[in-house]
């Protein structure tokens, strides 16, 4: 199995590399879509469509599901240039720039809005948004570990979404615009989901 799969290599990048993966990622999506169905199929058939012919709609959902994964985990850690901040190390004496520090502050007064606004819910919701976003469980995980349903959580974060995407995007926007002056500070909200 894993040497007809092997033949569509090729294809199998250019898939990964068509979801906006960086190519020095996409290799090792594709070893580890891979290792994951040598591991789990123990029916070919699932994945061929008969002795030759690969199911190829099959390959690209689970390189598809490999890469949102890999993306969520990414997304939950702030990168720091290592050469930046080695250069900005070796400067004896060195005075931060106040664009940074307005940055780091702007940063700041953004998370804390926004854990505020979290924390402001009742219990179930705040516990299940902060599950949800801040952990590394699917909504199945959280639906099978909860006992609660699927579809509704599923709407639960859909909510969720919503209300922080129109309290907050205007500041996230000023955020990356380097309009620091411009986000709302940290205020107390008894408001209820």
């Amino acid at each position: 199995m894993l040497e007809l799969l092997a033949k569509n290599h090729d294809l199998w990048l250019r898939m990964v590399l068509s979801f906006g993966c960086p190519s020095d990622v996409a290799e090792d999506l594709v070893h580890e879509m891979y290792l994951k169905l040598h591991r789990l199929i123990e029916d070919e058939q699932k994945i061929m469509y008969d002795d030759e012919d690969v199911n190829k709609f099959y390959i690209y959902i689970t390189l598809k599901n490999l890469y949102l994964d890999y993306a969520k985990a990414k997304s939950k850690y702030r990168f720091v240039d290592i050469d930046e901040y080695l250069e900005r190390n070796d400067i004896e004496d060195e005075v931060f720039d106040d664009k940074d520090n307005e940055m780091d502050y702007a940063l700041g007064s953004l998370v804390e809005s926004i854990t505020s606004e979290i924390n402001s819910w009742n219990v179930y919701h705040a516990k299940l948004c902060n599950t949800y976003f801040k952990g590394d469980m699917s909504l199945r995980d959280i639906s099978s570990i909860s006992k609660i349903s699927l579809t509704s959580i599923f709407n639960s974060v859909k909510n969720y979404r919503k209300i922080l995407k129109d309290k907050f995007m205007e500041d996230v926007e000023d955020f990356y615009n380097k309009d620091f002056h411009l986000i709302n500070k940290p205020k107390k909200n008894n408001g209820n989901v």
